[in-house]
């Protein structure tokens, strides 16, 4: 198992340098959650549709990871098993829960695992960005937010389900 590593040795200077893993068992989510975190300039965008692999990956320490953003419901393992394991870890790598379930009860459990922030869907393309913008600044400080393109590109107000 690997050990405890504090997310607070290493801060990206800018969101290019940032590296995201994106798991979610539906191929078209994790497209879009790629796309909307490209266009705002986070390049290193890792995604994964079998949460097998993201646990393999997880057990393997994290290499280089800076945030995790991943689905509550999928089939075999959930998005709480995921963050049960990264807070082994890194318990304080920023972790963006994304879920069509808004009940109490799995928000509660989230929270207790230390989840960062959750997100219901459906939301936009828009509210994501900022969402994760919060997180990076909040966690490594404004110098590595503050470098969000908007050249124009950006994709138009979407919301999925």
């Amino acid at each position: 198992m690997a050990e405890q590593v504090d997310v607070q040795e290493w801060k990206p200077s800018s969101l290019n340098e940032v590296s995201v893993m994106v798991v979610d068992d539906d191929p078209l989510i994790t497209r879009l959650v790629t796309g909307a975190l490209k266009a705002i300039g986070i390049t290193k965008v890792y995604p994964m549709n079998d949460p097998h692999q993201a646990l393999d990956f997880i057990a393997e320490g994290l290499r280089g990871t800076d945030m995790i953003l991943c689905d509550l419901m999928m089939p075999d393992v959930d998005g709480l098993t995921i963050l049960g394991e990264v807070r082994k870890i890194k318990p304080d790598l920023p972790f963006l829960m994304l879920t069509a379930d808004g009940t109490s009860d799995s928000v509660r459990r989230a929270v207790e695992l230390g989840v960062s922030s959750y997100m219901i869907k459906p939301f936009t393309i828009d509210d994501l960005q900022s969402k994760v913008l919060k997180t990076i600044i909040r966690t490594y400080g404004a110098e590595a937010g503050n470098c969000a393109k908007d050249d124009g590109n950006r994709p138009q107000e979407t919301s999925w389900t």
